[in-house]
């Protein structure tokens, strides 16, 4: 090739390249993409793994500092309403939620309005002082608090359930559909013992995080989401992030499925061509809980959100690397636990902080290297496909492609 056609080769991919930022900036309803080094790969790895147009499926985006190299819809996000997936639908990050609730603690910490040293105790005098007097915050941030989950799903638990606990509710479907922090932490007002010494054990557990949003509205004497979105959320420049309520609608809110068996259940949609159940707010357990697990977003503001929280423009650098710490090991070789976040180190192969988790049936993979500033994203309206596995694939590629070569 000539200097000349060369040279005009790399002006028009540069031009290519900028209209896409910009179209990734401006566009509202729109997924673009450009051909790059990852599209072949990447292409082929989703394509196969969500390839009916028609059926619900996901959006993966890969960024590398400033720049989206990757950034692709597939499938639907309603199957009631023919809506596309795109990279402005609105999506459930299911365990993802925990970091926001982690950086909303850490901004009151930094703030000296509480301290991670603090006993739950201090928040929760009604409850066993025995019990949760051994409980700090900093443990319940990485799941290392003791507690279980208790919270009743059968007949049988909710009869025990309410022998110990008044309750709005008067059948445990209402109070799985409807009950929220208030009435679900009412699980450890008779708790009398702890599973294991607080911070000597990892343990995955939900319902303690919904513990840290009876909190914050204790510190700031403000409802949950509202201190959330004035402190949290909007100043990170998240304009269509929410929590999820029994309420919430957009024009663009997917919702979540898994293959349809057996026969369909009243009340629940069914695909017209019978392949599909909804399956998120009424059909799963425990779906409007919020600290846990209740931020709707779309990709394009959650890739921003990791951006901006791990650039150090949400809470201070300093911060942003405790919360990149590995406090305890998970148990799964290389695999640990910080604050709202997993970790993992891997031979030959750089540090990594990600979420894999689903909630009903969205499904979630977003993964971060802090010495690459490399961030992918894998968010998706049906939990049918193996996430870690998935990850690895991505990774691979990514090595490929020399992207975490010093």
């Amino acid at each position: 090739m000539s200097l000349r056609k060369f040279l005009a080769a790399l002006c028009c991919v540069a031009a290519v390249s900028v209209a896409y930022m910009v179209s990734c900036r401006n566009a509202s309803h729109v997924t673009t993409s450009v051909i790059t080094e990852l599209s072949a790969p990447l292409d082929s790895i989703f394509g196969t793994l969500f390839p009916d147009s028609k059926a619900p499926g996901a959006v993966v985006m890969v960024r590398r500092g400033d720049s989206i190299y990757y950034n692709r819809a597939f499938g639907m996000a309603r199957l009631d309403s023919n809506l596309a997936m795109t990279d402005s639908t609105l999506l459930n990050v299911a365990s993802a939620s925990k970091t926001f609730t982690a950086i909303g603690l850490l901004r009151l910490a930094a703030q000296g309005r509480l301290s991670l040293d603090d006993p739950m105790s201090k928040f929760f005098p009604d409850f066993n002082p025995d019990v949760f007097g051994k409980i700090k915050l900093r443990h319940i941030l990485s799941h290392t608090t003791g507690l279980g989950d208790g919270r009743p799903r059968t007949d049988d638990q909710w009869d025990i359930f309410l022998r110990k606990h008044r309750s709005a509710f008067a059948k445990a479907p209402d109070f799985v559909r409807y009950g929220r922090e208030q009435e679900q932490i009412s699980i450890y007002r008779s708790l009398d013992s702890l599973n294991y010494e607080p911070g000597s054990k990892f343990v995955y557990a939900d319902a303690p995080y919904k513990l840290l949003a009876t909190i914050i509205e204790q510190v700031t004497d403000t409802a949950f989401e509202k201190w959330m979105q004035a402190n949290i959320i909007r100043p990170a420049g998240l304009r269509e992030t929410r929590y999820v309520s029994a309420t919430l609608t957009h024009p663009r809110m997917a919702h979540a499925y898994r293959p349809a068996k057996d026969a369909a259940k009243p009340g629940v949609f069914r695909s017209p061509d019978g392949r599909w159940d909804e399956f998120d707010y009424g059909e799963a357990e425990f779906f409007l809980c919020r600290a846990d697990n209740g931020v709707y977003t779309t990709p394009r503001e959650f890739a921003l959100w990791v951006k901006r929280l791990q650039n150090g423009e949400i809470v201070p650098e300093m911060t942003v690397r405790d919360l990149n710490t590995t406090i305890i090991s998970t148990g799964i070789p290389g695999v640990g636990y910080a604050m709202g976040i997993f970790t993992q180190t891997r031979d030959a192969k750089p540090y990594k902080v990600f979420h894999s988790s689903q909630n009903g049936g969205f499904g979630v993979y977003e993964a971060y290297y802090p010495e690459h500033d490399v961030f992918y994203l894998i968010l998706a309206n049906r939990n049918d496909w193996n996430r870690m596995a998935v990850s690895e694939r991505v990774d691979s590629v990514l090595a490929s492609k020399h992207w975490f070569d010093r």
